[in-house]
C-alpha cells in the first residue's frame, strides 16, 4: 500500500466515523451511552477503511505493519519512556485550553464515570483505543507514507492524521506530538507493538489518575465551571509553567532512553538517519501493471480529508462553547 491509498483511507475514516456517530446516535441510543461500546464502535468504523485497502494490497499484513518482537528488557524500558515523555504531551495538552475545552475531561463526565468501576474506563481507552489507533495510524498510515522515501515527513504526516482524527482540536494538540513520539518508539525497535505498550500505558495512567481525582472530589468539574475566565487563566497558567518545567526536565532522558531502545534492540543509526534523511524527492515505486510512478505524500484525497476535519473541529469547538 502506498502514500495515495493511506490518503483515500483516512478521507474514508473521516467520513465514516461522522457517519457512524450520526446514524449510531439515532439507532443505538444505549450503545453510545456505553463507554466501552461507544469506543469499540467508532474505532472499528475508522479501522475498517484502512483495513481493506491493506488486505486487497496482497501484502501479508503482520509484516507491512511491523509486529515484530521485541525484547523483554525494550517493554521495561517503554514504560519509563512513557513516564518521561509524558511532561511534554501534558504542556500541549494545558496550552491548548486556553482556547478549548478539555475534550477527555467533559467525555468523562457526560459518562459519568465517578460511578462506574474502573474496569470498563481502563478497556475502552487502554486496550481498545491503543490497539486500533496503533493499527490504523503508527501501522497502516504511517507505513504507507514511509514508502515515499522520507521517515521524518512520514513520521510528521501521519501524526497529524492521527491528531486530526479525534475530531477536537483540545486532543489534537497533545496526540500530535505522542504520534511523533510513539513513531519513533516504532523506528527504535522495529515494532508496533512498541507503540501499541507506549499508547496503552499514556492512555490508562491518565484515565486512572483522572479516575481517582473524580472519585476523591466527585464535584471538581462544577466548582471549575464556576469559576471565571481570569482565574481560569491563572490556574492554566500555572500549570504551563509547571509541565514546562517537568518537559525541559525529562525530555532529555526520554530520548536517552529511546537511544538505549535502539542499541538495545540492534538497530543503531535509526532515529540518527530519520533526521539525517529527511530532506527528500518523492522515490519512484512499481505498481501492479510494472509501471514507474512517484510516490507523493500530499494527494488531493489528504487535503479534502484535512479540511473537513477542521469543518468538523471549528463546529464542534463552537457548539460546546454554546454549552
Amino acid at each position: 500500500m502506498n502514500a495515495k491509498k493511506a490518503n483515500w483511507a483516512f478521507l474514508f475514516m473521516i467520513l465514516s466515523y461522522l457517519g457512524v456517530s450520526i446514524l449510531a446516535a439515532f439507532l443505538l441510543p444505549s450503545a453510545v451511552n456505553n463507554i466501552v461500546v461507544s469506543n469499540l464502535l467508532i474505532e472499528v468504523s475508522v479501522f475498517i477503511p484502512i483495513l481493506i485497502p491493506m488486505l486487497l494490497s496482497g501484502e501479508k499484513i503482520t509484516d507491512f505493519l511491523a509486529f515484530h518482537k521485541i525484547k523483554p528488557g525494550s517493554v521495561l524500558m517503554i514504560g519509563l519512556y512513557a513516564f518521561l515523555t509524558n511532561p511534554l504531551q501534558t504542556l500541549f495538552n494545558v496550552i491548548s485550553q486556553f482556547w478549548v475545552k478539555n475534550e477527555v475531561v467533559s467525555i468523562m463526565d457526560n459518562y459519568q464515570i465517578v460511578n462506574m468501576s474502573f474496569f470498563p474506563l481502563w478497556l475502552s481507552t487502554g486496550v481498545i483505543a491503543p490497539v486500533f489507533e496503533e493499527v490504523i495510524c503508527r501501522g497502516g498510515i504511517y507505513r504507507s507514507y514511509r514508502r515515499s522515501g522520507s521517515a521524518f515527513k512520514a513520521m510528521i504526516l501521519s501524526a497529524v492524521v492521527f491528531a486530526c482524527l479525534h475530531l477536537n482540536f483540545n486532543q489534537a494538540a497533545y496526540a500530535m506530538v505522542m504520534g511523533v513520539l510513539a513513531v519513533l518508539l516504532v523506528e527504535a525497535t522495529g515494532s508496533l507493538w512498541a507503540s501499541i505498550i507506549f499508547h496503552g500505558l499514556i492512555n490508562g495512567s491518565s484515565s486512572l489518575l483522572m479516575y481517582l481525582s473524580l472519585k476523591a472530589f466527585p464535584n471538581i468539574l462544577d466548582t471549575l465551571d464556576m469559576l471565571d475566565h481570569q482565574m481560569l487563566n491563572k490556574l492554566l497558567l500555572f500549570d504551563v509553567g509547571k509541565e514546562l518545567i517537568l518537559a525541559a526536565a525529562f525530555t532529555p532522558f526520554a530520548f536517552a532512553v529511546l537511544v538505549w531502545i535502539e542499541k538495545h534492540e540492534g538497530r543503531e543509526g535509526t532515529l540518527e538517519a530519520i533526521w539525517r534523511d529527511r530532506k527528500w524527492s518523492p522515490e519512484p515505486y512499481i505498481n501492479k501493471k510494472g509501471k514507474m510512478k512517484k510516490d507523493k505524500l500530499i494527494t488531493v484525497p489528504l487535503v479534502l480529508a484535512l479540511i473537513l476535519c477542521l469543518l468538523v473541529m471549528i463546529g464542534m469547538s463552537y457548539y460546546l462553547e454554546q454549552l
